[in-house]
């Protein structure tokens, strides 16, 4: 039931689209495990996907069968914000989605922001269900940049009140 949920908040947004591109991005671990279970009900085949992450061993079977991009991890260290910046708006400019996904963390930040402002992407961000009541930095910053906000927990409909609520993946 949640999936179904999920593939209709995204069927809403792009189903205006002809032939759209999603971007996918997150951190790896957590993170990247809840966007995949959000995508798993998604047709691939009807959609023109990629993944864009930090470089992870653990992830290196699951994206030798899809399409994907690696970029520096943006940690607290300024520079690696920078570095991050510069990869993530070579990616837009290369891909040019019509859509970016993202379920956080601070790897993602530099593509949903520069996808919204200077690309005019759709956002769709997925709140992760590890934070109940409080979330990290980046849904706070991802917020008023979605064009659909997930939340996993009712709780933090109250912080995000535009927010959708779609129970746990």
């Amino acid at each position: 039931v949640r999936h179904d949920a999920i593939r209709e908040h995204i069927y809403k947004i792009i189903e205006t689209m002809r032939k759209p591109k999603i971007c996918l991005t997150c951190s790896a671990g957590g993170h990247f495990e809840q966007l995949r279970l959000a995508m798993k009900s998604i047709p691939s085949s009807e959609y023109d996907i990629y993944w864009v992450t930090y470089p992870n061993k653990h992830l290196s079977k699951f994206l030798e069968s899809v399409k994907y991009y690696t970029i520096h991890n943006a940690t607290l260290k300024k520079w690696t914000w920078f570095v991050n910046s510069v990869e993530s708006l070579w990616i837009l400019l290369k891909e040019r989605p019509d859509v970016i996904i993202s379920s956080g963390a601070g790897v993602s930040f530099p593509t949903i922001y520069f996808g919204k402002k200077l690309f005019h992407c759709k956002v769709i961000f997925l709140c992760s269900a590890a934070n109940v009541t409080k979330p990290s930095r980046v849904p706070y910053r991802a917020y008023p940049l979605s064009d659909l906000f997930l939340v996993q927990w009712p709780e933090l409909q109250k912080i995000f009140p535009n927010s959708k609520y779609i129970g746990v993946l």
